[in-house]
């Protein structure tokens, strides 16, 4: 495996990137940030090592949480980038077997996450200076650090054998890892009510036990086993000795998974269906079926002077943007809407004294499903929407029409939002049901409005500015994906740690979530101490404004620029 040739060429050819380089570089300086705001003043520990303790604890979440959002970008492309170079089959034509490959393009993706989290190691040795804590805590801090960044990177290993592009891997392997690191996660929480601990013993062990298979969750039982945050079933082992139990057989698994396909025959990708062109005056069952205005079969009208030819030609190529799908995530999220006002609904009208105060939590979480929504489904329709026609040439076709910069940008963005803008008003019925109930609520459903339409301008930006920023719909998509989480839910661990960071730091955090946003604007009990929406609003508009004069200055740019540069 030491001379293995495709592992040395893995490692260096990811660390000579400039990926590489900045996210090493935010990693060792969100590192450094995190010890010089927790350092005591007066560089003295207290009795027990408490001080000492915090600051690991705060250092490990954070490094986790950092692991979880690098790994897609260095394992989710790794198997599709050579497909999309048709480099994959000249390594089979080589003298290596297909075992060594598969070793090679495993251990050598890996190779990456490992450096980073070997370079946090001086950062989480820190506190031993304070005193009060052992070598052997931070041994198994790190311990816990290498086996998520191979776990995790063994999951964007698996995707990226089973799909055929780079950007669509990394949407999945974000999908994926939101799961396992979050949602699986969830019932151990306190903020679900205490769900782990409800049913019988049986319920209980499978919820400890899929709980465990977080990272993020063994970690916390692993740095701070006396929070709420790391309860478990009594008389079970603790969530991070059970993520060594569980983590280890999936890596196996995975790692079998991936070597087996890598030593398939390799398969090309699947040909898009073709599109029949049928005359509008030609009428049949299926026709009437998909609804005449809706057919995607039937020919399209000549543009219009005053439509944007940019947007036209968005919907008229894109899938995602095509209407019979639209209309589908549309009627999902309606019908979901539905459902679930319709449990309210019946809830209110059964236990109307006791359920009249919860309307207030129920848009709570009504808003924070919205834009939790908008986040994850935001960047998959947005990151490649000017750096996937550099990809495919079309881009050399759009410089040599009279199409201005403006007249591009503008296209590009109303066909980003108007996608999202649908989905949010696909799920504002639910908040109507609300107000039949309880009509002074109404204030607070504007303002939840407010902060979803703001949200979706912000994600629909940040995919134009990062699309006009990198060459690659892969990496656009990545790096809007990374500041989005980042951003929305990430932030929302400094909860966990109240005791640890001052009521200003937090406010401050809180300014740029837009989940703790909407939270503050439907009244939630937990967000009254903080003043967040109008402060959020005003920042989250700058931000849009900033970078999308940027963005029309790169198109600028770009129109000028030539084809080979």
């Amino acid at each position: 495996m030491i001379f293995n040739p495709i592992i040395r060429k893995e490692v260096l050819s990811a660390l000579r990137t400039r990926k590489a380089v900045v996210m090493e570089g935010l990693f060792l300086l969100v590192t450094a940030a995190l010890v010089w705001l927790l350092w005591p003043a007066d560089g003295l520990q207290d009795i027990g090592g408490r001080q000492a303790r915090r600051i690991l604890s705060v250092l490990a979440v954070a490094e986790v949480v950092m692991v979880a959002m690098f790994a897609p970008a260095f394992t989710a492309a790794s198997l599709t980038g050579e497909r999309e170079r048709n480099t994959l089959e000249s390594l089979f034509a080589t003298a290596m077997r297909p075992g060594e490959i598969a070793l090679g393009k495993m251990v050598g993706s890996l190779g990456f996450l490992v450096l980073v989290v070997l370079s946090g190691i001086p950062a989480l040795a820190s506190p031993l200076l304070l005193g009060g804590l052992k070598g052997s805590e931070v041994v198994a801090v790190v311990a816990v650090l290498l086996l998520t960044a191979v776990y995790l990177g063994m999951i964007g290993l698996l995707v990226s054998s089973m799909m055929h592009r780079s950007y669509r891997a990394i949407i999945v392997t974000f999908g994926v890892l939101a799961v396992v690191c979050f949602l699986v996660a969830f019932p151990a929480w306190p903020v679900s009510g205490d769900l782990m601990m409800r049913g019988g013993r049986v319920w209980q062990m499978v919820l400890h036990t899929t709980a465990s298979l977080s990272p993020l969750q063994a970690m916390l039982s692993l740095v701070l086993p006396e929070s709420a945050y790391a309860a478990g079933v009594p008389n079970m082992p603790p969530c991070w000795q059970m993520f060594f139990y569980l983590s280890i057989p999936a890596i196996l698994l995975t790692g079998g998974v991936c070597w087996a396909r890598l030593r398939r025959p390799i398969s090309p990708p699947r040909p898009r269906e073709k599109l029949k062109v049928v005359e509008r005056n030609h009428f049949s069952g299926r026709t009437i079926l998909y609804m005449y205005f809706f057919d995607p079969n039937k020919r399209k009208k000549n543009i219009g002077p005053l439509q944007n030819p940019v947007l036209m030609k968005e919907f008229r190529t894109r899938p995602i943007l095509q209407a019979r799908w639209l209309m589908r995530a549309i009627s999902i999220c309606l019908i979901t809407s539905i459902l679930l006002m319709s449990l309210v609904t019946l809830s209110v009208m059964a236990f109307v004294a006791e359920s009249m105060d919860m309307i207030g939590s129920i848009a709570a979480a009504v808003g924070a499903m919205m834009v939790v929504l908008i986040i994850l489904v935001g960047p998959a329709m947005t990151g490649g929407a000017i750096c996937s026609d550099r990809e495919t040439g079309v881009w050399d076709l759009l410089r040599t029409t009279r199409l201005s910069s403006w007249t591009i940008v503008s296209g590009k963005f109303q066909a980003a939002i108007i996608p999202l803008l649908l989905l949010a008003t696909a799920m504002m019925p639910a908040l109507g049901v609300l107000m039949v109930f309880k009509l002074d609520i109404w204030p607070n459903v504007l303002h939840i409005s407010y902060v979803v339409g703001m949200t979706v301008l912000f994600v629909a930006t940040v995919g134009m500015f990062f699309s006009s920023i990198f060459s690659r719909t892969s990496t656009a998509t990545a790096w809007t994906y990374a500041l989005v989480l980042t951003l929305g839910l990430l932030t929302l661990l400094v909860l966990m740690g109240e005791d640890l960071f001052s009521q200003r730091f937090i406010a401050a955090v809180f300014l740029l979530n837009p989940v703790a946003a909407v939270l503050a604007a439907a009244g939630s009990p937990s967000m009254q101490s903080y003043d967040l929406m109008v402060p959020h609003l005003a920042i989250m508009g700058s931000a849009v404004v900033v970078m999308f004069a940027v963005t029309v200055f790169r198109v600028f740019q770009l129109r000028r620029m030539d084809s080979g540069a």
